[in-house]
Formats: structure tokens, sequence, C-alpha cells
């Protein structure tokens, strides 16, 4: 984990030392174990890191340049195979000063140009400028663990780790973005390259760019490419538990010890397992508990730290710990509204953990390329009464109506279906994940608000075009392609970075990744089951109690752990005279949200608990952005 900023053909050139190092002081928190920057003689070109010291602590400092001081490279991330890959450069006649991964990239540039980032393993964002060619090169890995965000404008290009450095440069006005408002409202979370800022874009995972000479060319070296191969199912296991095995080991190679999250979960239970018994490694595992018994994983992860013989901690979550300043310290790391609560006990369970360890093990991705949501299923149901009679879809209908006195949700969860049913293109995916459908903003958001965002609807399509009758397996392509990038990896991202911890995901290694690829869909869910596969691998190594548990999320009861005098506290900030949020979002929608959320009682809201909840998450957290970046709008 490392900080990583800096600019390209800079206009003002009197301050480009001062811009640099205040950029590169804005992510210190990302790496605590040093700061420093590189400005060419033009003072054009400037690059500053903050370093987490992970590998090679003595020598691999940066910015770091080449032997011949062509190239200069600044690198956030860690390259699992450069073991492999220097010992293949040194054949072909390259040198190495140091032994770290930073040395292995730049000398992989310099043999092989932009074409060795698909011979890298690994998490990173990174930025290499040439002086020879007079350009930059910025990149970012195959998901988009590592974030790298970029404005282009008549001051410069500039890139930054977190976009807070880039607007400390005073190089623009910053104005909001209403596609990303609409994303947001809708998803939860801005769809990548948009950011809430209009004049800063975020660079697509799996991407790379090039500024040279005023032109900029851009390209994709990796994407997500289902390619399902007719294997059975002792194949998909042998395959599966290989390439976990070695992407565990790659995961491990580190200067200092590596610890592990355990939630409970069969993903994060089954690393903790691979690495205990299959790598012979003791390890100190980490884990949140809950006061609120559905949210509450916690007797889980003691059996299976119990199992293993784990060092383990468990840092608890109650309603002493609630703390409105806590929920704004965790909105601020973001630089832009973020809708996502788990991020709560996340920053919590990061901070705790860097009391003890630099390095983390943690399992996302398992659920995204193993199929462990349940709406994988839902849109295979939703594909196939898409074509069902007229009559079985009325009946439907009429069960969801009838389920409405005796369970709320439930009839909810029947409406949502029909709907995913009735649209034959990507839509149907965007209506089995959003948590307000797109023509419903109209409820949320003034008419002045929509009038800009105009005919604009967030998508969870390709970029090659709309999808044509999506299933389940079309929904893991979407969800590995957005929500990964989107959520679930920034999430950790942010707040594993407030704390200056890194947190390596071996589910999403190259190995992993390739066999995920070929793994036909059937082997991952079925129309009870989800993670079918990795459920059978895992009774290899864990208890019943814990391969058979049903997926739950990593949540936070948002209601109960604030209690009644914190929601008041959120409804006093959110109706306040002073809150921006009057500018964007209805009255009554507003009230409604609210009188529900702090009476506790979220039928009124007509919607699910999480999502009144979540709902008011976005607002507070929209305001808190609101008051603090203050974009034109």
């Amino acid at each position: 984990m490392c900080g990583i900023a800096g600019f390209f053909d800079f206009a003002d050139r009197r301050r480009a030392s001062e811009v640099l190092t205040t950029m590169t002081a804005t992510l210190d928190h990302r790496g605590p174990d040093g700061r420093a920057t590189w400005l060419d003689s033009e003072c054009r070109v400037g690059m500053g890191h903050t370093r987490l010291a992970i590998i090679d602590l003595n020598g691999g400092a940066q910015p770091m340049a080449s032997a011949d001081e062509q190239f200069v490279i600044v690198l956030n991330g860690e390259i699992y195979n450069y073991q492999s890959l220097r010992v293949e450069l040194e054949t072909l006649g390259q040198s190495f000063r140091t032994k770290s991964d930073t040395e292995v990239f730049l000398n992989a540039y310099r043999q092989w140009g932009r074409e060795c980032l698909s011979r890298l393993s690994g998490m990173f964002a990174v930025a290499i400028y040439d002086k020879a060619q007079d350009l930059l090169l910025v990149a970012r890995d195959r998901t988009g663990i590592k974030p790298l965000y970029y404005h282009a404008g008549k001051a410069g290009f500039f890139f930054a780790s977190e976009l807070k450095a880039i607007l400390s440069t005073g190089a623009f006005a910053p104005h909001l973005d209403h596609r990303a408002l609409a994303d947001f409202f809708v998803l939860g979370y801005p769809l990548v390259p948009t950011t809430f800022f209009n004049e800063c874009r975020e660079l697509t995972p799996g991407t790379w760019l090039e500024i040279a000479r005023g032109k900029r060319n851009a390209g994709t070296f990796w994407t997500w490419q289902r390619e399902e191969e007719e294997w059975n199912e002792a194949t998909a296991l042998k395959r599966t538990e290989a390439a976990l095995v070695e992407s565990l080991a790659e995961h491990l190679i580190a200067d200092v010890p590596v610890g592990a999250f355990l939630s409970g979960g069969i993903d994060s239970s089954l690393l903790v397992a691979l690495l205990a018994r299959g790598l012979g490694t003791r390890l100190e595992t980490f884990n949140v508990k809950f006061g609120e018994t559905a949210y509450d994983e916690s007797p889980f992860a003691r059996t299976v730290a119990g199992l293993f013989k784990t060092q383990h901690h468990e840092i608890s979550l109650n309603g002493s710990s609630a703390d409105l300043n806590l929920v704004g310290e965790v909105l601020d790391q973001f630089d832009q509204p973020f809708g996502d609560s788990s991020a709560i006990p996340t920053y919590l369970i990061c901070r705790e953990t860097r009391q003890h360890v630099k390095v983390v093990i943690g399992g996302d991705g398992g659920d995204e390329m193993f199929g462990g949501y349940p709406r994988f299923r839902y849109a295979d149901v939703a594909k196939t009464l898409s074509s069902a009679p007229d009559w079985l879809r009325g009946g439907a209908a009429w069960l969801s109506e009838a389920f409405q006195p005796v369970s709320a949700e439930r009839s909810r969860q029947m409406r949502r279906l029909l709907r995913a049913a009735q649209s034959q293109s990507a839509g149907r995916l965007l209506a089995l994940s959003c948590f307000t459908f797109p023509e419903n903003l109209d409820d949320i958001l003034l008419p002045d608000v929509l009038t800009r965002i105009a005919d604009y609807c967030p998508s969870l399509a390709p970029a090659t075009g709309d999808l044509q009758n999506p299933g389940g397996a079309e929904f893991v392509d979407a969800t590995v392609n957005f929500a990964l990038p989107g959520d679930y990896l920034r999430k950790v991202d942010c707040m594993s970075s407030a704390h200056g911890l890194e947190v390596r995901v071996p589910f999403l290694g190259s190995q992993v990744l390739d066999c995920a690829e070929q793994i036909p869909h059937r082997l991952k869910y079925d129309g009870k089951d989800n993670k079918l596969l990795l459920r059978k691998l895992a009774k290899k190594y864990l208890p019943d109690s814990v391969v058979n548990k049903p997926k739950a999320g990593f949540g936070i009861p948002l209601d109960s752990w604030l209690g009644l005098s914190g929601r008041e506290e959120v409804r006093s900030v959110l109706c306040s005279t002073s809150a921006r949020l009057r500018d964007f979002i209805r009255p009554d929608y507003l009230n409604q949200m609210l009188d529900s959320f702090v009476s506790a009682q979220w039928d009124k809201a007509k919607i699910s608990r999480f999502n009144l909840y979540q709902q008011v998450y976005f607002l507070l957290g929209f305001e808190r952005w609101l008051q603090r970046w203050r974009p034109a709008y």
C-alpha cells in the first residue's frame, strides 16, 4: 500500500515543487514509512510517492530512476511474480541495484514497453516517465485492486491514488458530474470511469493511458473474458485448489509478517485453512463481532481460528462504539459519496489489524467469480420467466400481492424479480442489483437536477454493447466488471489505506482469474445454492457448520448501532437550514426516509430495513461531500 501522485506538462512551472509536495503530502496515510518526490530539470514533470515498506525495506524507495536515468517510476501495489520476472530479465541483459519488485517493473518496461503489463501478476497503479520519448504511461491492474485517478486540462495532466491529491493542486474549480449522482442513488457508487468531479476520471481496470506531445493514447491489456470449459466437478476442484494455493504462495511474499481477515464466511475461512494446512503458515487472524445476532458471524470465525490454532483478534462493534464523527471519518476517506455502509466495520477492523501487522490477506473476489450472490440465480429465474406464458407471469404477479400482508419483504423480492423478467437487456441486471430503480429518481431528486441528468441511465452492459436476454452468467461478468472495482475493492482500498494497511486478495490473483474464467457456471451455483465449487473444496478443510452456513454480507445494522439518539442526530444534520442537500433532494422524500429511520419503522417507507438505512446513509454521505468540497452544480 503506497500513494502515488504527479503531473505531466505542468503549465505553472514556478509552482511545480510546491504543488508536487502538497499532492504527495495528502497521501501520507497511505505510506507512513516515507515520502519522496522527483521533479525534472524543467519542472514540467513531477512524481511523488508515499511508502508502506513491504518488500526490500531498505532498497525499494521511490520515485525510482533506471540506471541510465531515462525512466522514472512510481508504483502503488505489489508485483507477486517479480522474482521469476527478474530471472528472465537478467538473462536478457538487464541489471538490478535493488531487490524490489518496483525495479523489476521498471526494467520490464524498459525491456518490453507497455507489453510488460500483461506479464505482471499483481495489484498495481503505476506511472512511468520516459525522458527520451517525453512520454508518460499510467496503468492499473486487471481488476482494479489499486485506484488511479486523473485530470487532463489546461494546467497539465495530473494523476494520483486519491482524488484529494488532484484537488489539492487548485488546477480547476470542481463541478459536480450529474451522471455520477444518478449512478450513486441507483447503485451506491459511480461507474468507472466517472467520478463525482466532472473534471476527474478514474482509470478503468486493466487499461493503460499514454500522454506524449499533447496527445493521448489508450488501450486495454486485460479484460474478464468468460470462456467456460467442459470440466467435470473433479477437474474443476483440482484446478481451483491448485490455483488458490499458487496464488496464496505469491501473496505471502513479504519482508514483514502477514495476517488474515477471518469473517467466518467460506471465502476467508478457506483461505485461512489453505494457509494454515497447505502452506504451514502460522497466522494472526482478525474478525468483527456485532451485537446483533443476525449480522454476527464471529462464532464461525472463532471456530475456524480454533481449528487452525491462529492468534485470533476480535473487535466488538456495538452501541457503545456508535459515533457520527466516526461515520464522518469513514465517509471522508472516499473523496466522493460512497453508499456501502459496510465501510464502517471495514474501517474499524483495518484500524485494529494495523496495530499488529502491515499486510493482511482478504477474501474479496470469491463471491464475484465463484457464484456467491443469490442474485446470480435470480437472474436465471428472471430469464426463464421472461419467456414464460402470460398466465404464468400473471400468477406470479398475483402471488407477489398476496404475500404482502404475510411478508412485505418476500412480496418486494417477487416484484423485483418480475420487473427483471420484463427486461430483455442489461436493465435486468440493474433491476436485480440497484437500491433505487432509475425511474424512481423522479421521487428523490428535484426537477432541476433531473434536467441536468437528462436521459442518462446507469448501465451494467459491457463496453462492447448491450446484453441480450442476460442471465446469471452475464451477471457474474457485470459484477466483476462494475461492482467489484466500483464498490467492494474501492471500499477495502480506502478503509485500509486510511490506516497504512495493505490488503492482498488471492482470489484475484492471475492464476485464480484464469481458472475462474474457464469454470462452467453450472458448477458455481444452481437453483438452490451458491458457490457450489468453493463449498465442495471447503469441505476438505472446514467443519459443516461453516461450509453449510448461508451467505451473509459484511453489513452493519446501522439503525440499531446508532441508537435513537444517533438517528435523531442524523435527522438534525440532514434537515438543517444549512444543509446543501436542499438543492438536490425532494423534501417529501427526505422527510419520509428520516421519519421511518428515526422511528425504526421501515415499512412506512415501503422498503426493506436494509434499503432504508442504506438510503439514509446515501443522503448523509452526499451531504458530507457537498459540505466538504462545495462543488459547483
